[in-house]
């Protein structure tokens, strides 16, 4: 009995170190490509909200902190776009593809899950515990509620205008699946050329 539980436990590690092997390769390539810079950007706009709801919990919020805050959740929505104005080089139009999507989905995540599990429950703990709406809480919540959407917003749609135009370079350049930054499409001349001599 204890042989057959040793064996079977045997096939049952293996499998788990190819998982894991699997999801450390994973993980590894996301972290070297360019769409790690739609996570930094949405985390970012998101702490720098954060931290501003921290800091002001408990002071008075002037109208050049929450300028500085807004200025900062949309530098961070800057960032996260970067890969969607410039996939690379070597980016192909699945690429520019998947780096909307990703950018479109994480900031919908960054926007609706701050809305809804930070900036919704927090006014109704605010009421619940009969909060003076002068207080510094309700400015610290409001404020840095509304500098992350605001940035979240905006950055969705540059994200939109952008997209299509680098997406309708790609598909005037040829076909997908090669890269047309460098050539500007010249090769598929090139080639349809060739192709037309030997024949």
């Amino acid at each position: 009995m204890s042989g057959g539980g040793r064996n079977g436990r045997r096939p049952r590690k293996i499998a788990q170190g190819w998982f894991w092997a699997e999801v450390f390769e994973a993980a590894t390539e996301f972290v070297r490509s360019r769409g790690v810079w739609v996570v930094v950007g949405n985390a970012g706009t998101f702490f720098t909200a954060l931290a501003a709801l921290v800091h002001y919990w408990s002071r008075p919020l002037p109208f050049g902190a929450y300028a500085v805050v807004q200025l900062g959740c949309l530098a961070w929505q800057a960032i996260a776009l970067l890969p969607v104005v410039l996939p690379g080089r070597a980016a192909t139009l699945r690429d520019a593809q998947e780096f909307a999507d990703l950018h479109e989905g994480m900031t919908v995540l960054t926007l609706c899950g701050s809305g809804i599990f930070g900036m919704f429950p927090g006014v109704m703990l605010l009421i619940a515990f009969g909060v003076d709406s002068e207080r510094p809480p309700w400015g610290a919540l409001l404020f840095s509620g509304t500098a992350l959407m605001l940035a979240c917003v905006a950055g969705l749609c540059l994200a939109t205008g952008v997209s299509h135009r680098v997406q309708a370079r790609y598909r005037a350049a040829g076909p997908p699946g090669v890269s047309h930054w460098q050539d500007g499409g010249d090769g598929f001349a090139d080639a349809d050329a060739g192709g037309s001599d030997g024949d």
